[in-house]
């Protein structure tokens, strides 16, 4: 335990260390406050003028303003909305037309719900999506959650017709879904956003943090007396993985912590109770709301930022400085980002340590979307493939640590 102490004190009093961990936590501060800053909305004021609210007092209007919409989308709610919104729109000709005042007081409260008509009710053969004034309300009424079924399956016979057990996989996982969905007014995609673009940011700081912890004893020749000592080779590697994991660990934690509890407060807790497939897609297979998913995003973050820094740890213990170790580890940490924008939605970028860290390839992403690796008939989920393989390669790379400091030769 005091050899612990001992390098956890030798990590963090680096002046490195230091400033990386104050940049991780102001940019949790930051990458909360964007997607705030962002919100805006348009509403009448008086004598016709319109006045523009940003911010926090946007947030507030607009969870103010769809409270009265909040709660299950039943398929009477919805077929009321829509008879709702093609009323307004026969009248005035477009929804252009729509005058702000009836436009907001009738109008802007029931869109997010119909938004999921749109894709409930796509062509079949296209997946191009409806529109709404082509959906007939009777038929929403009656068959709303059976389209929803329905367009999962036309779905995956354009994107996985070739793997029906990808379809039997999507179809057996969707029927688990709770329905009616949930739908509260507040935190926005931006926000969802912002959060896995904040795992990536976190990612690369620890990467920076972990690169030089054993390559940098051996630039410096501290290494080779620490050898010497009684503790010097397999329990010291120990320690220091030990140390640098926890140190990890606890940077993550605060950081999102903080993160997620700033876009809480900002945008409600009550909105983290809709259904998943309200904000995002109808047909996503998650059965979470997004409090939930928030959870999942923490911990599917937290484990491919610890596969990313037991592979740094792995190459510092194997070369001789830090810089090299460093541009390695952005190299791999930035791969699935680079493979994921050359090859499209190949599911063997999951296997690599930071395959749930990134842009488009992110895990939020690959939950949305509909990617499988194909393997000998069978077909994997993609945000299966990254946990299992982070899980996987999290212990390897560390043993493989220890053992190439053990087997380190001082020139």
């Amino acid at each position: 335990m005091r050899l612990f102490r001992l390098e956890v004190k030798r990590i963090m009093k680096s002046r490195r260390t230091l400033t990386l961990l104050a940049a991780a936590l102001l940019m949790s501060i930051v990458m909360a406050y964007l997607p705030i800053s962002f919100e805006s909305i348009n509403r009448p004021g008086e004598n016709g003028k319109i006045i523009e609210l940003d911010g926090l007092p946007a947030i507030q209007f607009k969870r103010d303003y769809y409270e009265k919409t909040a709660d299950n989308i039943t398929p009477q709610k919805l077929a009321e909305a829509l008879r709702t919104y093609q009323s307004y729109v026969k009248e005035y000709g477009t929804l252009n037309d729509v005058p702000l005042d009836i436009y907001i007081e009738n109008i802007m409260a029931i869109r997010p719900m119909l938004k999921g008509l749109i894709e409930a009710f796509a062509d079949p053969k296209t997946g191009i999506g409806a529109d709404l004034m082509d959906i007939d309300p009777d038929e929403v009424e009656q068959y709303f959650y059976e389209k929803c079924v329905s367009h999962l399956d036309d779905t995956m016979n354009l994107e996985q017709k070739e793997y029906p057990t990808a379809g039997q996989f999507a179809t057996d996982k969707y029927a688990n879904v709770d329905q009616p969905f949930y739908l509260y007014p507040g935190m926005s995609r931006d926000a969802f956003d912002y959060t896995t673009l904040y795992i990536l940011v976190l990612s690369i700081l620890c990467v920076a943090i972990a690169a030089p912890i054993f390559a940098n004893e051996y630039q410096t020749g501290g290494d080779s007396i620490l050898r010497c000592t009684k503790y010097g080779r397999m329990k010291l590697a120990v320690m220091r993985i030990l140390a640098a994991c926890c140190i990890f660990t606890v940077i993550f934690i605060l950081g999102m912590s903080l993160h997620l509890s700033i876009l809480n407060l900002a945008f409600g807790t009550d909105c983290l109770k809709t259904s998943f497939q309200m904000l995002f897609s109808v047909i996503n297979l998650p059965n979470m709301n997004l409090g939930q998913i928030q959870i999942v995003l923490v911990f599917a973050g937290l484990l491919s930022v610890l596969a990313t820094i037991s592979f740094t740890l792995f190459l510092s213990a194997r070369c001789k400085d830090s810089v090299t170790v460093l541009l390695i580890s952005m190299l791999i940490l930035f791969l699935p980002i680079f493979a994921y924008g050359a090859l499209g939605d190949t599911g063997i970028v999951g296997i690599l340590p930071s395959a749930g860290i990134g842009m488009k390839n992110n895990f939020l992403y690959q939950l949305c979307d509909f990617n499988f690796l194909h393997v000998v008939g069978m077909s994997f989920w993609t945000p299966y493939v990254i946990l299992i393989s982070a899980a996987v390669e999290l212990p390897i790379f560390l043993l493989l640590t220890i053992r190439a400091y053990c087997k380190h030769q001082v020139v």
